[in-house]
């Protein structure tokens, strides 16, 4: 039987080759055309996906398994601060999704993004934000809160028309530092307002993170 990094290396060939098949030419997508495309067998294909929307699906949360892996490389990223190292997983996030971004901009907000239910990518998510947060106050709480509203940046990000994304540059800066002077409590309320005023100016989501993220933190924290 593989080994888990080697398995992770077919599985992420894999999801590149049905990605190339399925921008280039969606009915062309067929497990067939994939093991071809692969030289992997169909039947050791079906044994790692259930289907071919599975195999599309795994992009994600692969790209936050390949985040964790380029993080546990960098000499003292444990020591970083909560912020440096929420706005270090935003960009490379950025950086690894933009490999694909024309299979992301057309897949990810009816398959993602709007699905019922948890994605294996917003769980996958969630595990990484719970390991940053470790020992913060209420941090189960916030990792399944981070991890849900994630989702949104990344439709923000998406959308993003300004130059080099500067939109959302802006965004991810804000939110980090919201969240480091939050995990401190000082100056809670000054950042967060900052933060408020530029997701309603801009848009993101329909509830506001800032003011959503206050309100909750406050009830978590009595």
């Amino acid at each position: 039987m593989p080994g888990k990094d080697s398995q992770l290396a077919q599985r992420q060939k894999i999801v590149e080759a049905a990605i190339d098949l399925y921008v280039d030419d969606r009915a062309n997508f067929t497990t067939a055309n994939l093991a071809k495309k692969t030289r992997i067998k169909k039947v050791e294909i079906l044994r790692l996906f259930p289907s071919r929307g599975a195999i599309l699906k795994y992009f994600y949360p692969l790209c936050v398994m390949r985040y964790k892996a380029m993080a546990a490389e960098i000499e003292g990223y444990t020591d970083w601060p909560v912020e440096e190292k929420l706005a270090n997983f935003a960009y490379a996030m950025f950086d690894l999704l933009q490999e694909q971004r024309e299979f992301v901009e057309e897949h990810f907000v009816d398959e993602i993004f709007r699905a019922s239910g948890t994605s294996a990518f917003q769980r996958e998510a969630e595990v990484l934000f719970a390991e940053i947060l470790a020992g913060t106050c209420a941090s189960e709480h916030l990792a399944a809160f981070f991890a849900k509203e994630y989702m949104h940046v990344i439709r923000f990000w998406i959308a993003d028309d300004s130059i080099d994304s500067e939109r959302t540059t802006a965004l991810v800066d804000k939110i980090a530092a919201f969240v480091g002077q939050a995990m401190r409590s000082n100056e809670l309320f000054y950042t967060g307002g900052d933060l408020l005023k530029y997701l309603i100016a801009n848009n993101v989501v329909k509830v506001p993170f800032g003011k959503s993220f206050i309100t909750r933190a406050m009830g978590w924290m009595r």
